[in-house]
């Protein structure tokens, strides 16, 4: 008797092991390659939960989320060099710029060429200016996911103090500055309340303040309309409207009103430095307004929110779009391809536009999630401060009006011109050509070089590499 109760016992492991194995085989896993796997970056936990609730929804898909790099372009060539030795990920976040080298890289698939009926419908429901970037031609290569534009923040405990009242409309370069000449005229006094403070404005030396500027003109970055018609083989980095802005960067520098941490594209450094009370005025992304809020509470410092200034009076065509999409990898099997599509329709939808929104500070990108945030979304007490849902006495309030600085970075978004310039440059050594811009900036602010000296050089350089580059891939 014992002999055959061991048997069965055998039979029944043996069948739960060959079921689980079963199981294993049929899992479908998604690997998901984005940038925030940061040591205390909360926007994976927002991530991961939203996956749980895919997960629930679709048994026997897996989404593995893969962090090797916090930076763009560092994760960006991990995937091609994974892509290229057939070990891939299955969907990536693309930073806005690499969008032509993603597409030349022939490593992705459109996304629009496997969404369904239902998908490009819910693909419609996305901001114009926001959609307009990713569609190259009559193609649907991405799905934008997290999304951004630059906001000047300030130090509204000291702007307060001194009587400077900065405005909710955008400022010009020349009001700007003359808020500058009120700060400098009176540093003696802000270096005894903190001796941190060293100038008026800081924000990153990156190319990304410039090509705002440039579209706020309606200028454009490229020929060939920003490269959109045709593969661009020129920038208008010698344009007037380039010189405007680099002779803004000089005046700031000549005038000790401009510092920097000296490290280009220092989005969290220059965030940081602002943070210490060494500067009154930032540009920095949307994407930090959390961050900047709870920051500025924690110490009891007053903070403000502004659009981002403006060259002149004229410039009103507004910003481009920042951020991210979503790519789907190429040469996976079907149902992988079909789970990967799914997901990214799924982490986009609006429900989860306005989480990952309310979770990560980046805005929605979708008209739905905005119309729902102005409506409710938020939640107070009886003397109107913000809860949670679950507090007693809890009162559902529209959200922009509980939380009004996110609202600064949408509006900014769609009072945009919808032209070219504003779906901006879409350029495959965008990388390259970017940073030899950046270099240029650079040696107008630490080494004083005359700015159209400074631009005719990176005119010459930009220009050369998009030669060689156009070279290589062809039309």
């Amino acid at each position: 008797m014992n002999k055959i109760r061991l048997l069965v016992c055998i039979c029944a492991l043996l069948g739960m092991m060959q079921l689980l194995t079963l199981r294993a085989q049929e899992e479908i896993v998604v690997d998901f390659a984005h940038i925030f796997g940061g040591e205390g970056d909360t926007r994976r936990d927002v991530i991961r939960a939203i996956a749980d609730d895919f997960e629930a929804q679709n048994p026997g898909i897996r989404i593995n989320l893969v962090s090797p790099s916090n930076d763009y372009t560092e994760l960006f060539n991990r995937v091609l060099l994974d892509a290229s030795q057939g070990n891939a990920p299955d969907v990536v976040q693309v930073e806005e710029g690499l969008t032509q080298l993603a597409v030349d890289s022939q490593f992705f698939v459109p996304i629009g060429d496997l969404a369904t009926p239902e998908q490009l419908a819910q693909y419609e429901g996305i901001l114009p200016v926001v959609r307009n970037y990713y569609t190259i031609g009559d193609k649907i290569w991405s799905i934008p996911w997290n999304s951004s534009n630059p906001v000047l923040y300030y130090n509204k405990s000291i702007t307060d103090a001194l009587g400077i009242q900065i405005p909710s409309e955008p400022m010009t370069f020349e009001q700007l500055l003359a808020v500058c000449r009120r700060i400098d005229l009176v540093k003696t006094l802000i270096l005894n309340a903190n001796p941190a403070y060293t100038n008026c404005i800081n924000f990153p030396v990156t190319s990304w303040m410039p090509e705002q500027w440039m579209a706020m003109q309606n200028a454009l970055l490229a020929n060939n309309e920003n490269g959109r018609s045709a593969r661009a083989t020129e920038m208008a980095y010698d344009s007037p409207e380039m010189l405007k802005i680099a002779n803004f960067f000089k005046e700031m520098a000549e005038k000790n009103y401009f510092t920097y941490t000296g490290t280009p594209n220092n989005y969290n450094g220059e965030g940081a430095l602002f943070g210490t009370g060494a500067t009154v005025l930032h540009i920095n992304s949307t994407a930090g307004i959390t961050l900047f809020v709870n920051g500025f509470a924690g110490a009891g410092v007053d903070l403000g929110i502004a659009p981002l200034f403006i060259p002149d009076e004229e410039s009103t065509n507004g910003v481009t779009v920042g951020g991210a999409s979503l790519w789907v990898l190429a040469g996976k099997s079907e149902a992988e391809t079909r789970a990967a599509v799914d997901w990214v329709f799924f982490l986009t939808n609006t429900q989860n536009d306005i989480r990952w929104h309310q979770g990560s500070g980046y805005f929605p990108n979708r008209q739905e999630s905005l119309d729902i945030l102005s409506a409710g979304g938020a939640f107070v007490d009886a003397e109107g401060n913000p809860t949670t849902a679950d507090a007693p006495g809890a009162v559902e309030a529209p959200w922009f009006e509980v939380y009004p600085f996110f609202r600064i970075a949408i509006d900014q978004l769609q009072n945009s011109g919808g032209t070219v310039a504003n779906a901006g440059a879409v350029i495959g050594p965008s990388a390259e050509v970017r940073q030899v811009l950046v270099q240029a900036l650079q040696s107008i602010i630490d080494s004083g070089i005359a700015p159209e000296e400074a631009l005719a050089a990176a005119q010459q350089q930009a220009n050369a590499i998009l030669a060689d580059y156009n070279a290589v891939v062809g039309n």
